[in-house]
C-alpha cells in the first residue's frame, strides 16, 4: 500500500518552550511523537523569517535558488518595494513535484501560496493577507465557499487586528484561539473529504502570541511587568497546549501507513532592543536624508506623538486630516501606526547604503545600474564599502550593556548560492543573542531603544519531529536544516529527488535501508512574478504591519 505523508507546520515553535512543557506532561501528543519517533532542532534560514524559511522547507532549496528573501521584492525595481506573491518562488514546491508525478496532494494555510497553483488536489492559501476573497482564492476555486458552508465560517480576512495596537490583550488571545480552531476544523474536513497522498497544514497562532506576550512569560525580560504577568504569563504555554490538542485530534484521523512530520520555520526568543540601522548609516555618512522634512521632524518631535495617540484612539483618518500646520506638512511622510515611511525621507542621489526591512536584518548598497538611483560603482568601490561597513558594525557598542551588539555580519554570497542571490541584501546582520532587532525607521533619538511593541522575536532553531512506520524510534537528531525536509519526504514516499536541491535526505531517521534515488529533473520553474494591484498591495502592507512584520 502506498505510504502517505502528513506535515503539520507550527510557525515559530521552539523546543525551548516545548521541552519543559513535555517534562511537565503538558503536551501529551508532542511527547508521544518525540518518544515514538525522532526529533531535533532545525536550523532556519538567515534571517529566520517566515517567507524564505517556509519556502526553503517546501522546496528543499536555499533562498538563492528559490528567490524568496522577505515579504517584499528587491529594491532594484523601486525603493518603495512591492509585496511578493507565491509567484516570487522560482522553485517547485513539494506538492507540485508530487502532483506532477500523479500523487494526490493538499496544502492548507502554508505561507506564500497565493495565488494557488493548479495541482492534482487542493490548496487553501496561507499567510493571512487582508484581501477580499476572490473566486480564485483557493484551488479549486469553489473550495473557499465549500469550507465556509461546511464549517460555518473560514476566516481569510479578519480586518486589521486593532487589538495589536490597544491594550485589549484578552481580545487578541480570543481571536487567535478562534483562528487556530478554524484551521483545525478545516484540516479535519479536508483530510476526510478529499483523497490525498500528501497533505500539509501550517498553524500560525503561536508566532504572533510569542511576539506580543514574551515579556509576560519571560521573567528576565527588561520590560517584564510582574502585575500583568500574573494574568498573562501562561498565555504562551496555553497556546502550545492548544496546538498539542489540535495535533492529537488530527492524528486520530491518520492510518498506520502515514508518516508524520511536525516542523517549524524558526524558533522564538526575547526581543529587548531595537537598533535603528538607518540612523546608524546616517551617522556614518552613508545615508543622506532630505534636509527640510527630516530636520524639521528632528526639531519638532511632537507631531509623531500626536499621530500615535490618534492611532491608539482609533481615529487614524483624523490623524491624516488634522489641520495643524505641522501635521499637514508631515502627513505625507508619516503613517499613524508605522511611523516614518523611510523611502520618502532618504535622498537617494547621495545615499550609499540603506537598511532593509526589519524582517531582513540586512543592508542594501545603493549600486549604480542596479538600484533606480544607485551611486556606488560595482567592483572595487562596492567591495571596499562592504568591508568598511562590516568593520564598523563589529566596533558598535551599546553603552547600556557595555558590550558589542553585532555577533556576525555575513556577505550575501556567504549564506546563499544560486541565480537569485543578486536580489538579496548585500549584508546580513546577526545581532547580540537575537535580542536586538535592526529596524529601518528613522525616529530621532538613540541608536538603541527598548521596544514595547513586540517583545518576542525569531530565533534560528525551529523544531523537527518525525514519526511513522518508516521512521526509527527514539533517534536524537543533529545538524538539521530547513532544506532537508523536502528531500526526506520524497525519499520516504519512494520518489526520486531532483539533484538541484540543497537539502540532504535524513537517512539517519529511516527504517528502510534503500539509498536515496536522485533524478536529473530540474525543480526550477520559469520566472512568473506578478505583483498585487496597488489596492491589494496597500491592504497587504496594513496586514503585515498589524502582524508586527513592518
Amino acid at each position: 500500500m502506498q505510504n502517505k505523508f502528513l506535515i503539520i507546520g507550527v510557525d515559530s515553535a521552539t523546543f525551548d518552550i516545548i521541552e519543559p512543557l513535555v517534562k511537565q506532561n503538558s503536551l501529551p501528543n508532542l511527547k508521544h511523537l518525540m518518544e515514538k519517533g525522532c526529533w531535533g532542532r532545525l536550523t532556519s534560514t538567515i534571517p529566520p523569517v517566515t517567507p524564505p524559511a517556509w519556502t526553503s522547507i517546501v522546496t528543499g532549496k536555499n533562498p538563492g535558488k528559490h528567490g524568496v528573501f522577505d515579504f517584499y521584492a528587491s529594491p532594484c525595481s523601486g525603493y518603495r518595494r512591492s509585496v511578493i506573491t507565491a509567484r516570487a518562488n522560482r522553485a517547485k514546491t513539494l506538492w507540485t513535484i508530487l502532483s506532477e508525478r500523479g500523487l494526490k496532494v493538499g496544502a492548507l494555510n502554508v505561507p506564500l501560496t497565493y495565488p494557488p497553483e493548479k495541482i492534482n488536489g487542493f490548496i487553501v492559501p496561507g499567510m493571512q493577507y487582508a484581501l477580499s476573497p476572490e473566486k480564485d482564492f483557493t484551488y479549486p476555486p469553489s473550495l473557499l465557499a465549500e469550507l465556509q458552508e461546511a464549517l460555518g465560517s473560514y476566516e481569510v480576512v479578519w480586518g486589521d487586528l486593532e487589538s495589536l495596537y490597544t491594550d485589549k490583550l484578552d481580545e487578541f488571545c480570543h481571536r487567535w484561539e478562534k483562528i487556530l480552531e478554524i484551521r483545525k476544523k478545516a484540516t479535519l474536513y479536508l483530510m476526510q473529504k478529499y483523497p490525498w497522498d500528501f497533505f500539509m497544514v501550517v498553524f500560525y497562532a503561536i508566532d504572533p502570541v510569542q511576539h506580543h506576550f514574551w515579556k509576560f512569560f519571560d521573567t528576565t525580560h527588561p520590560l517584564h511587568n510582574p502585575r500583568l504577568a500574573q494574568k498573562y504569563k501562561d498565555i504562551i504555554p496555553y497556546f502550545y497546549q492548544k496546538i498539542d490538542e489540535a495535533i492529537g485530534e488530527i492524528l486520530q484521523h491518520v492510518d498506520k501507513n502515514t508518516n508524520v512530520i511536525i516542523v517549524s520555520d524558526h524558533g522564538a526568543g526575547p526581543e529587548h532592543k531595537s537598533f535603528y540601522l538607518n540612523l546608524w548609516l546616517y551617522k556614518e555618512g552613508l545615508l543622506k536624508f532630505k534636509e527640510i522634512p527630516y530636520n524639521f521632524l528632528a526639531r519638532i518631535k511632537w507631531p509623531h506623538f500626536i499621530y500615535k495617540i490618534l492611532g491608539r484612539l482609533k481615529f487614524p483618518s483624523i490623524a491624516w486630516t488634522v489641520s495643524l500646520d505641522q501635521l499637514r506638512l508631515l502627513r505625507k511622510y508619516i503613517d499613524p501606526r508605522e511611523g516614518l515611511e523611510v523611502s520618502y525621507f532618504i535622498d537617494w542621489s547621495k545615499t550609499k547604503a540603506f537598511a532593509g526591512n526589519h524582517t531582513e536584518q540586512g543592508i542594501y548598497l545603493n549600486v549604480k545600474g542596479r538600484e533606480p538611483q544607485g551611486i556606488v560603482e560595482p567592483g572595487a568601490e562596492y567591495e571596499n564599502l562592504r568591508e568598511y561597513i562590516i568593520r564598523r558594525l563589529y566596533q558598535l557598542e551599546d553603552s547600556d550593556i557595555r558590550g558589542k551588539v553585532v555577533n556576525k555580519v555575513y556577505k550575501r554570497e556567504e549564506v546563499y548560492s544560486g541565480p537569485y542571490v543578486k536580489f538579496a541584501p548585500d549584508l546580513f546582520l546577526v545581532l547580540k543573542n537575537g535580542s536586538y532587532l535592526a529596524q529601518k525607521e528613522c525616529y530621532p533619538g538613540p541608536l538603541f531603544r527598548y521596544t514595547n511593541k513586540t517583545t518576542g522575536t525569531h530565533s534560528f532553531e525551529g523544531i523537527f519531529i518525525a514519526k511513522g512506520k518508516n521512521i526509527k524510534k527514539g533517534q536524537g537528531l543533529t545538524k538539521l536544516h530547513v532544506t532537508d525536509v523536502t528531500p526526506t519526504v520524497l525519499h520516504l514516499l519512494n520518489q526520486p529527488i531532483p539533484r538541484d536541491m540543497d537539502g540532504r535526505v535524513l537517512t539517519e531517521i529511516t527504517q528502510k535501508h534503500a539509498h536515496p534515488q536522485y533524478c536529473k529533473e530540474s525543480s526550477q520553474i520559469q520566472q512568473r512574478e506578478e505583483g498585487f494591484s496597488k489596492r491589494e498591495d496597500e491592504e497587504i502592507r496594513n496586514t503585515l504591519r498589524n502582524l508586527g512584520y513592518l
